[in-house]
Formats: structure tokens, C-alpha cells, sequence
């Protein structure tokens, strides 16, 4: 297979398990902020957010590489056209699901007794766009990813992971206080560019009728994350490295064994509506709860509201979507198509003769 980065072959038709795989990501990625907030508003659900931690190392990275096999494609498409189709989509929705957030989010800083005040919020919104807020630096992340990808498809693909381990290395060791966006970027663009220019193999392994060695990348990666959970070695340099890279082989045998559950394949198809309305939801839920006698009420039975409340929580963001799609407010979810249509190039008045009309 050639390094050179100018020419991948993009995978072709729907493979079932990339789809549970995002479905699994998709459904963490919502169990994780919930428990999140549910510890904001006081419950003890800390046993919940022991497991969000060991599932990290899964978590992300998988989201990630199962993003960076669909990627090829835009490596060919023109730049005007990869930033009229899939970079304008993620700005539009970060953009506007953003300002939602940061609507919900006071609701949070309620339940926390925190004021955060107008004034900060719109400073936050106004700086998003370099330093984003709240949860969907991920859709950040994703727009560059796809311009970096784009910008360097010329430099040997060798170089380009060497270069993105590195900084992965380093980062996926901590960076505290740096925002959410910039460090995710680092620690994640690895598994994006992993899945771009390995994806050959990535399916080849993720299509193995060895059950065998499917088990045992889940088994491994288990216990590496049990290990370095239970010892606290997650500060140890490369520990967290290697465990998130064992995350994404024991995520797509994770996905390759779930597959016959259908839910999360037709999930892993709705990822985007989920990502960006789950957070709101969430705040909504739990707020509702925290502010009535149902804090009292369901106190006794914290330990099970992390999951109920993300389940909840992704079946209403796919109502909403679906009932959303059949109206104007469908633009929340994605950009006029006029601002997508692709411009005719203007030319010289010379160039076009009088009262010719240029189809």
C-alpha cells in the first residue's frame, strides 16, 4: 500500500459495526455527561463516574477512528468543496448549538448555586469560535481535523501519524486548564488520521471471523484500563497512550460482538442530532428534578439514574430531530442549502458575448 497521502481509498457501502461502534461511542459519550450533572445537582452516583473514567480510553478514541474511515473522500473533493459540505455543516451547527448550550447551561450553575452572568456567557460565545465551551468542542475538533487532513494529503502518511502520535503521546498525559477544544484536538487527531490511512486494516481486523482475537483485544484493553484505574497510573508516561489505543481495538471488537443489537446500529446512523441536543436535555432533566420533590423522591434510587437519564435522553433528542426535520427550525440541525450551493465562477465581461446566455 502506498504512504503517500494523495491517494486513499475511501470505504464503499455501510458496514454494520462501524455503525453499533458509533452507537456505542454516541451512548458513552451521553451516560458521561449525565453522571457529570447528576453530581452537579448532589446525587451520589460517583460509582457511575468510576466507570465513565475507565471507559475514557474507549470512549473518544473509537468515536474518533471510526470518523477518520468515512474521511477519503474529502482528501480528493476540491477545498471549495469540502468547506461548503462538511466543514460549513460543522461550523453552522457548532455555532448555533453552542448559544443553546450556553442558554442550559445557566440551569446547571443553578442547581451549583454559581452565577455565571451574561457578561461572561457572551464573552464564552464570542471566544468560542478559538476556544470553545461546553461539550461540543468534539464537532470542533472534527472542522479542523478535515482542514488539516485536507492541507497535508500531500506529505507521506507515515510522517503525518508519527507527527499526531507525538503530540498524542504527550497529551493524552494531561494538559490541565487548557481548553477542552485545543486538548482534545491533540490527544485525538491521532486515532482521526489513524483511521484515514489505516482504515484498510482497521476493517480487515474489524471484519475477522476470529472470535479469538476479538476477545482477547477486548480482554486486553480491560485490563489494562482496570490496572491503571486501580493504581492510579494513568500519569505514568505512555500508560494512557498505549491504553487508548488498546480502547480502539477492544472498542470495534466491542462493537463487532454487539452488532446483533440493532438499536445501536440504527443509533450509530443518528450520531449528529444526538451529539448536539443531548447536553440541553440532560440540563432540562435534571434541573426539573433537583428544583421539585422529585429530588426526594429519587434519591434512593441515584444509582440507576445515569443511564435512565441517557437513555431518556438520546430517545428525546431523536424525537426532536425527527419532528424538527419537518419544519423551517430543520436549520438548526443543518445550513441553508444556499449557503452550500456551489457559485459559478465569475468571469471577465470580455469573456461573454453580448446577449449570450451561459448555461
Amino acid at each position: 500500500m502506498s504512504h503517500v497521502a494523495a491517494a486513499p481509498r475511501a470505504v464503499t457501502g455501510r458496514i454494520p459495526w462501524i455503525d453499533t461502534g458509533r452507537g456505542i461511542a454516541i451512548l458513552l459519550v451521553t451516560l458521561f455527561h449525565t453522571t457529570n450533572w447528576l453530581l452537579g445537582a448532589g446525587f451520589h452516583v460517583e460509582w457511575w463516574s468510576t466507570v465513565d473514567n475507565t471507559l475514557a480510553s474507549l470512549r473518544m478514541p473509537l468515536f474518533f477512528t471510526l470518523s477518520g474511515i468515512f474521511a477519503p473522500k474529502w482528501l480528493r473533493a476540491s477545498w471549495g468543496d469540502l468547506l461548503r459540505s462538511k466543514v460549513l455543516l460543522f461550523v453552522w451547527v457548532f455555532l448555533i448549538w453552542e448559544t443553546i448550550g450556553a442558554i442550559f447551561f445557566q440551569l446547571g450553575l443553578v442547581m451549583q448555586d454559581k452565577c455565571c452572568g451574561v457578561r461572561d456567557t457572551a464573552i464564552g460565545l464570542i471566544l468560542s469560535p478559538v476556544m470553545p465551551i461546553y461539550e461540543l468542542w468534539f464537532i470542533w475538533s472534527l472542522a479542523i481535523f478535515f482542514v488539516v487532513a485536507r492541507a497535508t494529503r500531500r506529505i507521506d502518511s507515515r510522517i503525518q501519524i508519527a507527527v499526531a502520535a507525538a503530540i498524542g503521546f504527550v497529551a493524552l498525559m494531561g494538559w490541565p486548564g487548557i481548553n477542552d477544544g485545543w486538548e482534545g484536538s491533540a490527544k485525538y487527531y491521532m486515532f482521526f488520521i489513524g483511521g484515514l490511512y489505516l482504515r484498510e486494516w482497521i476493517v480487515r481486523y474489524g471484519n475477522t471471523r476470529n472470535q479469538v482475537i476479538l476477545a482477547a483485544a477486548l480482554v486486553v484493553w480491560a485490563i489494562i484500563s482496570i490496572v491503571l484505574g486501580v493504581f492510579d497510573l494513568g500519569h505514568v508516561p505512555g500508560a494512557y497512550f498505549l491504553n487508548s489505543i488498546a480502547g480502539v481495538l477492544g472498542g470495534i471488537a466491542l462493537s463487532r460482538f454487539l452488532m446483533p443489537v440493532r438499536f445501536l446500529g440504527r443509533i450509530g446512523q443518528q450520531t449528529l442530532p444526538i451529539y448536539l441536543a443531548h447536553t440541553p436535555i440532560i440540563l432540562a432533566i435534571v434541573f426539573v428534578i433537583h428544583e421539585t420533590p422529585l429530588l426526594g423522591a429519587l434519591t434512593p434510587f441515584a444509582m440507576i439514574l445515569p443511564p435512565v437519564i441517557a437513555g431518556i435522553a438520546v430517545f428525546l433528542t431523536l424525537r426532536l430531530h425527527a419532528i424538527l426535520a419537518k419544519t423551517p427550525l430543520r436549520y438548526l440541525y443543518e445550513p441553508p442549502a444556499a449557503l452550500a450551493r456551489k457559485r459559478a465562477p465569475r468571469l471577465p465581461e470580455t469573456a461573454v458575448a453580448p446577449g449570450r446566455v451561459i448555461g
